[in-house]
């Protein structure tokens, strides 16, 4: 049984948008359509972000390697206004304590902050330090290299216009897995490359820096529908043997899991009629943790659960 598009984006908006997600919650829904729901779907998700304040991130295994979670990390991050969302959250630190930001949007060296709010600049860049360390550097539920990363990035935003860029680019470089090699980070204390082995906290670490920056929270939509084409059938993008498909549920289930960990994400898996089918090796029946956690043991026979875990959208004619 199938549900109606329009009725499964009405309720996601109002038993998760609206609410639940903007107020810290996550979860992860997986939805099975045809190519041209897909499509209409996406526009619609990335429409209902920017109507709650939400980042949208759109990942496609047919591009982003799927199977490697700091590949996802790397997408997600790519599509982030880091320098933007640093300048608005040193800003909102500054009015919160009663200082004026002479320049709004864009950076301004301390000295001209201190002149322009008539208080002495050695002790305002100490006041500035004390900021950052309570709320970035003490806080708990971000990675410390991604904590380190992001005060860089803030600190960067008291240099004059102009002045610094040679310091913040090996770390955006970094965030984006852009960086080849990271002798240029020493200065910053980040030693360590992102992996597999730390992605999933660093992608936990970015969606509370996006709600520290301003921001509602994320809306990230996975297209796996690569993962159940064959190399036959995949013509153009990445191709994906079994074991890597394997991977890529590994991926999936794995972030399932950990949903409670995460705040204020929702995470929309978009997957086409391959991926409930017969094909032992790319569906979901090849790999059981996945679709255990996912497929309804439990169903009425006359209608469907449009909040269930993974729905399938009825096509339209």
């Amino acid at each position: 049984m199938a549900v109606k598009l329009k009725e499964w984006l009405e309720l996601i908006d109002k038993e998760y948008l609206r609410d639940f997600i903007v107020n810290g919650g996550a979860a992860v829904k997986f939805v099975v359509a045809h190519e041209a729901s897909i499509g209409a779907l996406q526009a619609r998700l990335i429409g209902q972000a920017a109507e709650h304040g939400l980042v949208f991130a759109g990942v496609s295994s047919a591009n982003v390697k799927l199977h490697m979670i700091q590949d996802v990390f790397f997408a997600v991050s790519r599509g982030v206004t880091w320098e933007a969302d640093a300048q608005r959250f040193v800003e909102r630190l500054f009015q919160r304590q009663g200082y004026e930001w002479p320049s709004p949007g864009a950076p301004v060296a301390l000295t001209e902050i201190a002149e322009s709010n008539k208080v002495d600049a050695t002790i305002l860049r100490r006041e500035f330090n004390s900021w950052l360390t309570a709320d970035l550097m003490n806080d708990p539920s971000m990675a410390q290299d991604f904590r380190i990363a992001v005060m860089q990035l803030c600190l960067n935003r008291l240099a004059p216009a102009g002045h610094g860029a040679e310091e913040v680019a090996p770390i955006l470089e970094w965030l984006r897995g852009e960086l080849r090699v990271l002798s240029p980070l020493k200065a910053a204390n980040i030693y360590s490359r992102i992996t597999r082995h730390n992605a999933r906290a660093m992608l936990r670490s970015l969606c509370r820096w996006l709600w520290l920056a301003g921001h509602k929270g994320l809306l990230l939509a996975v297209d796996i529908r690569q993962l159940t084409r064959t190399a036959a059938l995949a013509a153009d993008g990445m191709r994906y043997t079994s074991g890597a498909v394997m991977d890529a549920y590994e991926v999936l289930r794995q972030l399932v899991d950990d949903a409670d960990l995460f705040e204020r994400v929702l995470v929309v898996v978009l997957a086409d009629d391959v991926f409930i089918g017969d094909d032992r090796k790319r569906s979901v029946d090849a790999y059981s943790a996945l679709k255990m956690r996912i497929w309804d043991d439990v169903r009425a026979r006359a209608q469907a659960n449009p909040l269930a875990p993974m729905v399938s959208i009825e096509a339209e004619h």
